[in-house]
């Protein structure tokens, strides 16, 4: 390898620890260790994202109509992010807990509804994630695989409420078939609101 060649790698080696130097300071909020399953973590806000953030603004209204707006998305993401490492801890009720206070305070937030309904379909509650999952829809997004996601999730209710309809006639046929009641018990609890 000629001295030329070994000029350019250590030039190219200094270029790449330099920026690394530059944007691990820049992005140093963003956690990537928390990603699951395609749902990615909330970035907290920044005064360089909002100036009105950092600095201070006239007491008009829509001055403070703006700051608190900014607030309660800021507190809604702060939500949303404990809300998310305590999905991925398995804490679904804690998690369900703080997800539906950061839908109180900003209910335009997609990746809260979208989370919630993840929650709600790995608790076996059909009917809930589709109610969660189809208010996401509602929401501004760019998410393809929510609306695949919610078609299977129709066909699952669909199937669920047919096997429903079998398993009381079932029943209604024969009340003591315990695996019967119990399977039907079970059935409709997934699909309860």
């Amino acid at each position: 390898m000629s001295m030329t060649a070994k000029m350019m790698i250590g030039l190219v080696i200094a270029a790449v620890v330099a920026a690394a130097s530059f944007f691990a300071d820049r992005y140093a909020y963003l956690d990537f260790s928390n990603l699951k399953r395609g749902l990615k973590p909330a970035v907290p806000y920044t005064s360089q994202d909002y100036p009105s953030l950092g600095s201070e603004t006239s007491d008009t209204e829509g001055g403070s109509a703006e700051r608190g707006k900014l607030q309660n998305e800021s507190r809604a993401a702060q939500y949303l992010t404990v809300a998310t490492h305590d999905y991925y801890n398995g804490s679904y009720d804690e998690a369900l807990r703080r997800l539906d206070r950061a839908k109180s305070y900003d209910s335009h937030n997609y990746v809260v509804y979208k989370l919630s309904g993840q929650i709600q379909f790995e608790r076996n509650q059909y009917r809930k994630a589709f109610n969660e999952w189809a208010r996401a829809t509602q929401l501004p997004n760019y998410d393809q695989n929510l609306l695949r996601d919610l078609d299977v999730l129709k066909r699952l209710i669909r199937y669920c409420r047919t096997e429903i309809d079998r398993l009381q006639r079932t029943v209604n046929r024969d009340p003591a078939d315990q695996v019967s009641v119990a399977r039907l018990k079970e059935l409709e609890q997934k699909i309860a609101e």
